[in-house]
């Protein structure tokens, strides 16, 4: 469930993928790729709108602009996020608070089953997280937990995601930022699951702890390749198609929303606008670029 990780920790800020990696493998992962991430263009007479895939966790220092990228952003009106790239850490606790923790007298242990609860408490140890801490917090929230505390050990820097160098770019060149769905509106997507369903992706994450050292390194090299299949499978046939209800609400339901504002986008105002999604949203078959060109836009890749 690596998507649903990464989606899971960008809803409260951190913009980090719940891989784990040693250091070794972060490094080599991007070793001879060459570095062209997808992009791809639409509109119409007036309008133009780039679509930028991006990951929210590299490598400390790896390099994957283009020249294409750039000049994209450079040429925009605006430049879109999903989100806040910086939002009120007030706000984010708060929502947090009041959607992800348990109140007196409840906690996340009462609403397991024995097998479940060896498993989090084996995965509290491994991790370091104090089990006192992950037993207040409601499913979905100790698995975001639990995905930070993975970025953490395996060296990843937040601060390295390709929104927080497109943010200050797009700043630089005097952009107007926008988003595409506010952070209680992200957060809430993980929070309004019913609780069966967060605990089946409480403890499916956990199952793949061991395992995502490698499916990261995969994904990076997918994505600085530009090779969107490998991306399908990693992100979409591998993971959330084996969750139906949480495919439907992090991604179909979203790209939904998402695809009406593009596609108002392009009808009410002119000149050129630059959109970054997680990679995630741009392929598979419920992607934001298939529901645009069922509107009748002609999608051209640029990059």
């Amino acid at each position: 469930m690596i998507l649903l990780k990464r989606l899971a920790v960008l809803a409260i800020a951190a913009f980090a993928f719940a891989a784990c990696s040693n250091p070794d493998d972060a490094n080599a992962a991007p070793a001879g790729v060459h570095d062209k991430p997808a992009m791809w263009r639409l509109g119409d007479a007036d309008t133009t709108v780039y679509l930028f895939g991006t990951v929210h966790v590299l490598p400390p220092g790896l390099n994957w602009e283009t020249p294409a990228i750039d000049a994209a952003v450079k040429a925009s009106k605006a430049v879109y996020f999903e989100t806040d790239v910086e939002p009120d850490q007030m706000i984010i606790a708060n929502l947090v608070q009041r959607t992800g923790v348990y109140p007196p007298g409840d906690s996340l242990m009462d609403h397991l089953k024995p097998e479940e609860k060896a498993e989090v408490e084996e995965a509290s140890a491994k991790l370091k997280l104090p089990m006192a801490q992950i037993d207040t917090l409601r499913p979905w929230l100790a698995a975001m937990t639990m995905s930070e505390q993975t970025v953490s050990d395996a060296g990843y820097d937040p601060t390295s995601g390709v929104e927080r160098k497109l943010l200050p770019l797009a700043s630089s060149e005097g952009k107007e930022i926008r988003k595409l769905e506010t952070v209680e509106e992200q957060l809430l997507t993980f929070a309004d699951l019913p609780e069966k369903t967060q605990i089946i992706y409480l403890i499916e994450g956990i199952k793949e702890i061991d395992k995502e050292n490698a499916l990261l390194s995969r994904l990076v090299n997918a994505w600085l390749k530009g090779d969107v299949g490998a991306l399908d499978k990693i992100m979409i046939e591998d993971d959330l198609e084996e969750a139906p209800e949480v495919y439907q609400a992090l991604l179909v339901k979203r790209n939904q929303n998402w695809t009406g504002k593009i596609d108002q986008l392009i009808k009410d105002e002119t000149g050129t606008f630059f959109i970054a999604v997680g990679a995630g949203h741009l392929t598979g078959k419920d992607s934001v670029l298939k529901m645009l060109a069922k509107k009748g836009y002609k999608i051209e890749r640029v990059e």
